[in-house]
């Protein structure tokens, strides 16, 4: 692969890393705790992301590393001849990050990155696989240099299919639509909820209505239960609409007594995409601005 090749990011669970841009994933595993996510081109299976969570006593990275290559041994044919694995090297990026980098020849071949990530208490392996003869290290570094797996400023950055955004690393996922033309995304913190829409071919959509009325129509049921008030806009040049809205004290009779819920919510079209992108959150605050820093971290185009 050349350098001049289109990369882009992916990022899930917490876990984000460079990929090339024609590679996309095609399964997806787990939770937080406990995940896999398998990355393809056309034809193969080019990346492999397995993570899970260590006890209070994690062992060294070297340590789990040893564990793998035994039992992957054992998983090989009977009578198959003795693989070659390089071992004991590290990647310069993750100086500070207790792991190890490695390669594994026989049965298939594959360049990985094992690592304890100190906050989270999780073993994360990643592998890219190569065809014997085409051993390309260098996309393979750069892969590896690219790993993140903490927070930055408490966010934490989620990329598939083209969609980057960043959400609070407290906040867990509690939904995920993945599917052609369209991408959503909700999480939840207690009674909490950030939800993040991206809707593609955005021309034809709004041949049909407005974007208000799109907005009010796939955030609907985000929208109950509130009296929401929306607006035109424009957001970082693009047409846009703003909805503010507090809970209804139909829907929670006691509310005299306890904190009414808020809502935020922001569609907007970059037509140089063809995209609808929307972000909603409700929480307990008025004024909250967790959903302007979400959109904020999104590139429309």
């Amino acid at each position: 692969m050349s350098g001049q090749e289109a990369w882009g990011r992916l990022g899930w669970q917490g876990i984000s890393l460079d990929v090339p841009e024609d590679w996309c994933p095609g399964r997806l595993e787990g939770d937080r705790g406990n995940g896999y996510l398998r990355v393809e081109d056309e034809t193969h299976a080019r990346l492999e992301l397995r993570w899970e969570t260590l006890g209070r006593s994690a062992p060294p990275a070297s340590a789990l590393v040893d564990n793998y290559l035994r039992q992957t041994r054992k998983k090989l044919p009977r009578g198959a001849p003795e693989p070659r694995v390089e071992r004991g090297r590290t990647i310069r990026e993750l100086a500070g990050l207790d792991h190890e980098a490695f390669t594994w020849r026989g049965g298939f071949n594959a360049h990985s990155v094992l690592l304890v990530a100190p906050e989270s208490r999780r073993l994360v392996h990643v592998r890219v696989f190569f065809e014997e003869g085409k051993d390309d290290r260098s996309l393979a570094r750069r892969i590896f240099g690219s790993l993140r797996v903490a927070p930055r400023d408490g966010m934490e950055e989620w990329a598939l299919f083209g969609l980057s955004f960043q959400a609070p690393q407290a906040w867990r996922l509690e939904h995920s639509s993945l599917q052609t033309g369209r991408l959503e995304f909700l999480f939840r913190a207690g009674n909490d909820e950030l939800e993040v829409i991206r809707h593609s071919l955005a021309e034809l959509t709004l041949r049909k209505g407005s974007l208000e009325q799109w907005l009010r129509t796939t955030l609907a049921k985000g929208l109950r239960g509130y009296n929401v008030t929306a607006r035109a806009a424009d957001y970082r040049g693009h047409p846009a609409v703003r909805c503010e809205g507090v809970q209804s004290l139909k829907v929670r009779p006691l509310s005299l007594f306890a904190r009414r819920r808020h809502l935020t919510a922001l569609a907007w079209h970059c037509a140089s995409s063809d995209k609808i992108l929307a972000v909603r959150c409700t929480t307990a605050t008025a004024g909250d601005h967790l959903a302007e820093r979400c959109a904020g971290s999104i590139a429309c185009h």
